[in-house]
């Protein structure tokens, strides 16, 4: 018998999460919405995550769970869970965080009477590994301008932390999306936000209703350490390939494929380009890195 799709999809993509796993699961479990699939990846975790995942699959027929072979990174992983997803709303869902047992049904209302946004996420509380509160943070991201090029431009002189990742999101247009990309650059989550822009608008609920945790056993929480980044986004600690110059390629062809007027395009090309001449030490240290690697020298 077929399975009849939900109207909405949670992806949690996780590796070795075992110490907040369970409370992450209840959390979208409890939600007063209850038409959804919960989508878990486990990215060959080394801890406890598979027998905790398989034990509540085994509990609700809503969780679908799934392992990889081996570590393929959070780039892949995360475009893995969406592309399991059959429900026309999405969400990502970090196996260490929590939300407001109302956060999906107040953001699926949201969008159902705003056609034109293609995401909904509420505001922002940062706890830490107990729970307790750190900040109450402010996303910033409230883009309800008409125009793409004024969302996309608005958001990179506003983003912080992503937090509205993990928002609810149009599946149609997420899927027109390059998703969290190859892997070949670090930090693809702002890549996709930007590019994600360009499809609608986006809408904050004025509550706090998500509870993002941060803590150092997180796999992505050292962002100056190099190694640490590069095994979180690739999946193992082989170096980058010209990086800034990837991510912002990235940039230059979510603009050329995104359903917005020539113009515009244009007019975002040259904003990119500015932005990476703004950027030239850093760009042309990576070339110059790259020469030094190819002729052998040390680095």
């Amino acid at each position: 018998m077929r399975r009849i799709a939900p109207r909405m999809s949670v992806g949690m993509p996780v590796y070795n999460g075992e110490a907040y796993l369970e409370e992450a699961i209840r959390s979208v479990l409890d939600q007063t919405y209850g038409d959804f699939e919960l989508i878990i990846s486990d990215n060959a975790s080394t801890d406890r995550t598979e027998s905790v995942c398989r034990d509540y699959a085994s509990q609700d027929t809503r969780i679908v769970y799934t392992r990889n072979k081996e570590n393929v990174g959070a780039s892949k992983n995360y475009n893995r869970v969406f592309n399991l997803a059959s429900g026309e709303y999405f969400r990502w869902f970090n196996a260490d965080d929590v939300c407001a047992p109302k956060l999906h049904q107040r953001c699926i209302e949201v969008l159902d009477a705003n056609r034109d946004a293609v995401l909904c996420y509420g505001k922002t509380d940062i706890i830490d590994s107990g729970g307790r509160l750190i900040e109450h943070y402010h996303d910033h991201l409230d883009l309800q301008q008409d125009r793409s090029i004024d969302r996309f431009m608005l958001f990179f002189k506003v983003v912080g932390l992503t937090n509205v990742i993990y928002g609810l999101m149009r599946s149609a247009a997420v899927a027109r999306t390059k998703l969290m990309g190859d892997g070949s650059y670090p930090a693809a989550d702002v890549n996709f936000m930007a590019e994600l822009t360009l499809f609608g608008k986006f809408i904050e609920i004025p509550e706090q209703l998500f509870f993002r945790r941060m803590h150092d056993q997180a796999s992505s929480w050292d962002r100056r350490n190099d190694e640490v980044q590069r095994v979180f986004w690739k999946g193992n600690a082989k170096r980058y390939t010209l990086p800034r110059w990837k991510k912002n390629y990235a940039y230059l062809k979510a603009i050329q494929a995104a359903p917005i007027g020539d113009l515009e395009k244009i007019k975002l090309h040259c904003y990119v380009l500015r932005r990476m001449i703004w950027a030239r030490k850093e760009l042309v240290s990576e070339v110059s890195q790259e020469i030094r690697s190819h002729l052998g020298r040390p680095r």
